[in-house]
């Protein structure tokens, strides 16, 4: 009478269960975590382009103050630091 309250059937179906709930959680953690850092990895390099382009005009404004000509010909994002492949430390 017992029997059908706890059968081994039951059981594994239980395990099974939690086994899955624990696997999900675990892959909703994981996905959390990823979208967090691609979203870090686009905002690093907004930063890094927003960077770029106040050296360049720093560049120009400081020729500008010590009267140098400013041409069209000078490309200061060319000689700018490409931070594509630099691997910050950590």
């Amino acid at each position: 009478m017992f029997d059908a309250g706890f059968s081994p059937s039951l059981l594994s179906l239980g395990m099974v269960l939690v086994a899955l709930l624990l696997g999900l959680w675990g892959w909703f953690l994981v996905n959390r975590a990823s979208v967090r850092a691609n979203e870090q990895i686009r905002l690093l390099q907004e930063i890094a382009e927003q960077q770029q382009q106040q050296t360049a005009l720093l560049k120009q404004i400081a020729r500008q103050s010590r009267g140098e000509s400013v041409s069209a010909d000078d490309d200061d994002f060319g000689s700018a630091v490409e931070f594509n492949d630099v691997i910050p430390e950590r």
